[in-house]
């Protein structure tokens, strides 16, 4: 009878069980691990000369990983920051390995305790109000596809969603009706509501009425050109086309990298500028840690001297600090509702 292969059956488990079912990882997240670990398990395969399916537990040792390392910022000139976060996705998978396969604990700590590289920090790149209102100025709203960027761009700033969850927004998840609302499902599957502007509930109304898709719970709330969901390229598109055509009124747009996080660095930013507490914020942008959001204090010196209009929408609405106000006392907001 043909034996099974042990190394196989783990990875399985791993991915089926493990990771879904017992760490309830979200989608990306476990495709970032699968990237990470198929392109180690090819690394292996180049360097024993074995195939696949002949590859065995024994195969994998920690020589091996500090190879792998190597080979990522070498040949193929990933960063420190990808370095680290594959060998994090490894240092998982091996220590799973140490609950499943014991007598080999000592092969897979070894692996475990490599450690990550120290990074410089990068400075957080964020958009200043004055451009994130060239940005949406030059959008032409009576154009299809004007109008959708317009309303995508206007909920990333209000809400500082990742990009992921905005692209997997349904209408469901939009409370359009006062207090207005929009539940964001984020990393580890965690929820969390965060309150829209009048002027961004709006404008949610309109696109999804003249859409028809406003008595669709189920509906994605952006689709594409083809009338599928919006992707995270498809966002970082749209963002890239409305730079471009904002530079020759902004001038300090030009040449910058801006992205999707760079909405949410500045709806972060904005926010403490505000002077609203970092508590406030980290459950606005869904942070895990506190540290995350504390690393926002370090980039803007002049926070405190900022006025709270900074984070106001793009035209006369009700000010942030009304809303924080309403909503900081979870007990009050829930009895708004």
């Amino acid at each position: 009878m043909k034996q099974s292969n042990p190394l196989l059956q783990h990875v399985q488990a791993f991915f089926q069980e493990y990771l879904s079912a017992h760490r309830g990882l979200s989608a990306n997240t476990t495709l970032a691990y699968r990237d990470a670990l198929k392109l180690f398990l090819l690394f292996v395969v180049q360097h024993t000369g074995k195939s696949t399916v002949k590859l065995t537990l024994d195969d994998l040792n920690s020589d091996l990983v500090l190879e792998f390392l190597k080979d990522l910022e070498t040949r193929r000139g990933n960063s420190t920051l990808t370095r680290n976060l594959r060998l994090a996705a490894l240092r998982t998978f091996f220590t799973y390995l140490s609950s499943q396969d014991p007598l080999r604990a000592g092969q897979y700590q070894r692996i475990v305790t490599i450690p990550l590289k120290r990074t410089t920090q990068r400075l957080i790149g964020y958009l200043a109000v004055d451009e994130v209102k060239a940005i949406l100025s030059t959008i032409d709203r009576t154009r299809v596809a004007g109008a959708r960027d317009y309303v995508l761009l206007t909920v990333l700033y209000n809400t500082g969603a990742r990009v992921q969850e905005v692209c997997s927004l349904r209408v469901g998840a939009v409370r359009l009706d006062s207090p207005a609302l929009v539940t964001i499902s984020g990393k580890g599957r965690k929820t969390r509501s965060v309150p829209l502007w009048a002027e961004t509930a709006c404008l949610l109304r309109d696109y999804l009425t003249e859409r028809g898709r406003i008595d669709q719970p189920q509906a994605q709330v952006f689709l594409n050109a083809r009338g599928k969901p919006l992707g995270r390229f498809g966002v970082r598109h749209i963002i890239h086309k409305r730079v471009a055509a904002a530079t020759q009124r902004c001038p300090s747009l030009k040449g910058r990298k801006i992205g999707p996080h760079t909405f949410r660095h500045a709806t972060a930013m904005h926010l403490l500028q505000a002077g609203v507490d970092l508590t406030v914020i980290k459950s606005w942008l869904g942070h895990v840690h506190l540290s995350t959001t504390h690393a926002y204090i370090e980039i803007d010196l002049e926070m405190k001297r900022k006025a709270l209009s900074a984070c106001c929408p793009i035209s006369e609405a009700q000010s942030l600090r009304s809303l924080i106000e309403k909503n900081k006392d979870v007990i009050h907001w829930l009895e708004s509702l």
